[in-house]
C-alpha cells in the first residue's frame, strides 16, 4: 500500500481566478518587489513560442495611450467618439478571499470616464489597471515549480485577455460603437465585451494551459462534472489511466488540481486509473476540474550494468504477442540474478494468479523502441514485483 501511495504526490492549490474591478479612483503604486515580479512574468510570457491570441494592442497601452476614433451617424446623440485607453500596473489590493472563497491571482480593471463637448464630441478616457497577487505569483516551496510556472503564465494571459477583448470591441464592434454614440456622461459603459463571465476566455486559457503543460513534459486534463453524473451532488469519475500516457507511465507523478463549483476534491489511483472525487457546490450546475500531471524526475545512476540486447528484443517480441509471459519473465529473472534489477522484500513466488497488466506491455514496446529509458522500464517491473502484481519464477 505504501508503494502505491508513494507513486502519487498531490499538491492541492486553491482555485485561481480573474475578475474585473469596479471603478476605483485610488490608484495604488506597486511596490518595487511587485514591479520586478510583473517585469519578470511579462518577459517570460512574451518569450513563449506557443499559439496564443494576439495581445499586442492591449500590451501597447502599458507604454502609451492608444487612441481609437470613429464617427457617429447623423441621427445619433453624438457626432464623434474618441477613446483613449491606457493601462498601468497597480499594487494588489483586492481582498484575497474573493467570491465563493476563490483566491484571486490577478485582475484587469476597465475604468472609463465619459465627457462630451458642445460640438458633439464624446471622449472616453480609460485609465485601466492590471494587478497581480504576489501571494499567488511568487514561488511556493510546497508547489511543483512546473505547475507554478504554468499557473503564473495562465494568470497574466487571462487578465490581458480581459483587456484585449474589450479593446477589440472598441476597435471593431459596430454594436458597441452604436451604443457609445448615444451615451451621455451620466450613462454606464457596457464592459460586457471584456468577458467578465469568461465565456470566451475559459476555452482560450484552457488550450493555452494544455500547451504549456505539454511543453514542460506533463499532461493536462480538463473534466466537466454534470449534475447527472452525481449522486446528490457527490461524484467519483475516472479521468484516464496514467499508463496511457508515456510521460506518466513510470516512477511517481506529481499532480496539481483545482476546480470550479466543486468542494472537497481528491485525486487517487489505486493502480492504473486516475480518479477524481468530490461534490458540487451548486448541485444544479456543472463543475470543472483542471489537473496537471508531471512525472517525477528519475534518480539516475552512473554505474548501471549494461542490459543485454536479447532482453530488449524479448520485450519487443512480448509486447507484440510473439512470445509468452513465461519467456518474458525468464528475462526478468536473469536481470534479478545478475543484480541489474534489485527487488526488496520479495521472495521468489510463481503462485501469483494476477495477469501482467496491459500497460506494462506498452512500457515494453516503448522501451524496446527507445522511447523510455532503461531505468524507467525497470522501475515499472520492480514496482509490480514488489507489490505482488506479477511474480518471477
Amino acid at each position: 500500500m505504501m508503494a502505491l501511495l508513494n507513486l502519487l504526490i498531490l499538491f492541492i492549490v486553491p482555485l485561481i481566478s480573474g475578475s474585473i474591478d469596479s471603478f476605483d479612483n485610488n490608484f495604488v503604486q506597486p511596490s518595487i518587489a511587485e514591479q520586478q515580479m510583473f517585469k519578470n512574468l511579462l518577459e517570460e510570457f512574451l518569450k513563449l513560442d506557443i499559439d496564443r491570441e494576439d495581445l499586442s494592442s492591449i500590451l501597447s497601452t502599458f507604454e502609451k495611450p492608444r487612441i481609437v476614433t470613429f464617427p457617429c451617424d447623423t441621427e445619433d446623440v453624438n457626432n464623434l467618439v474618441v477613446n483613449v485607453v491606457e493601462t498601468r500596473h497597480a499594487g494588489f489590493t483586492v481582498p484575497e478571499d474573493h467570491a465563493g472563497g476563490v483566491i484571486v491571482g490577478g485582475t484587469y480593471s476597465w475604468q472609463c470616464k465619459i465627457t462630451t463637448s458642445s460640438k458633439g464630441i464624446i471622449t472616453m478616457d480609460c485609465d485601466n489597471t492590471l494587478k497581480l497577487n504576489p501571494d499567488v505569483i511568487n514561488p511556493n516551496e510546497k508547489k511543483d515549480p512546473r505547475s507554478q510556472e504554468v499557473d503564473n503564465l495562465v494568470i497574466i494571459y487571462h487578465e490581458l485577455l480581459h483587456g484585449q477583448l474589450m479593446l477589440n470591441a472598441i476597435s471593431s464592434s459596430q454594436e458597441w460603437r452604436n451604443d457609445v454614440c448615444n451615451k451621455t456622461p451620466s450613462d454606464k459603459i457596457d464592459y460586457s465585451y471584456s468577458d467578465k463571465q469568461h465565456i470566451i476566455i475559459d476555452p482560450i486559457q484552457e488550450e493555452f494551459a494544455r500547451q504549456l503543460v505539454s511543453k514542460k513534459g506533463g499532461v493536462f486534463f480538463l473534466e466537466e462534472i454534470s449534475p447527472t453524473e452525481t449522486q446528490n451532488g457527490e461524484f467519483t469519475k475516472k479521468i484516464t489511466s496514467r499508463f496511457e500516457h508515456i510521460q506518466l507511465a513510470n516512477l511517481g507523478i506529481k499532480v496539481t488540481y483545482r476546480g470550479i463549483n466543486t468542494n472537497e476534491l481528491t485525486v487517487t489511483f489505486p493502480q492504473d486509473d486516475i480518479t477524481i472525487s468530490g461534490n458540487l457546490k451548486d448541485k444544479t450546475k456543472s463543475g470543472r476540474v483542471w489537473l496537471y500531471a508531471f512525472p517525477e524526475t528519475a534518480t539516475k545512476t552512473s554505474n548501471l550494468i549494461q542490459i543485454p540486447s536479447w532482453i530488449k528484443n524479448n520485450a519487443a517480441w512480448w509486447s507484440e504477442g510473439k512470445i509468452t509471459d513465461s519467456d518474458f519473465l525468464n528475462g526478468i529473472e536473469f536481470l534479478i540474478q545478475k543484480g541489474i534489477l534489485k527487488i526488496q522484500g520479495v521472495e521468489n513466488n510463481s503462485q501469483s494468479s494476477q495477469e501482467i497488466p496491459t500497460w506494462i506491455r506498452n512500457n515494453a514496446q516503448w522501451w524496446s523502441s527507445g522511447l523510455i529509458s532503461d531505468e524507467d522500464f525497470l522501475s515499472g517491473i520492480k514496482y509490480l514485483i514488489e507489490v505482488g502484481i506479477i511474480s518471477y519464477p
